[in-house]
Order: structure tokens, then sequence, then C-alpha cells
């Protein structure tokens, strides 16, 4: 099985792949749902925004020759 992590937020109920992996994962998925402990209010939308293009960072990323893991080490250092 392969798998790749990005972040996203839900939208009623719908989940959005990124484009960068619509072709590969566009029938059969797989999904596990985490729920992240960033706790979030109105007054911090921009800091949602940030968080979301960090996370999507993740996935871009993941065609470095760095496991996700030492990408997520470096990211939260």
């Amino acid at each position: 099985m392969q798998a790749v992590e990005f972040g996203t937020f839900v939208d009623n109920g719908i989940i959005e792949i990124p484009d960068v992996y619509r072709k590969e994962y566009s029938n059969n998925v797989r999904v596990i749902l985490l729920k992240d402990n960033i706790s979030i209010t109105d007054n911090e939308t921009s800091i949602q925004e940030r968080v979301a293009a960090a996370e999507r960072l993740v996935g871009v990323a993941s065609a470095n020759p760095l496991s996700l893991e030492e990408i997520r080490n470096e990211r939260l250092a």
C-alpha cells in the first residue's frame, strides 16, 4: 500500500485531494481520519491557512529523498 500525508480542512463533509495526487488517487482510496490537535477559533483564520499550507508542503515534498518523518522533524524544528 502506498500512502501520502497532507493537511486539509473538511468543508461540509468534503475532503479535497490536492492536485498533485488527484490523477494517481482518482479511484479507490482508503481514508484514515486523524483529528488535528491544533485549536482554531474564528480569530485565527490566518493561522489556520498557514497551518494548512505548511501541511501541504509535506505532500509536495514527498518526491524528496527525505522520509516524511525527516521532513516533519525539519518542519517542526
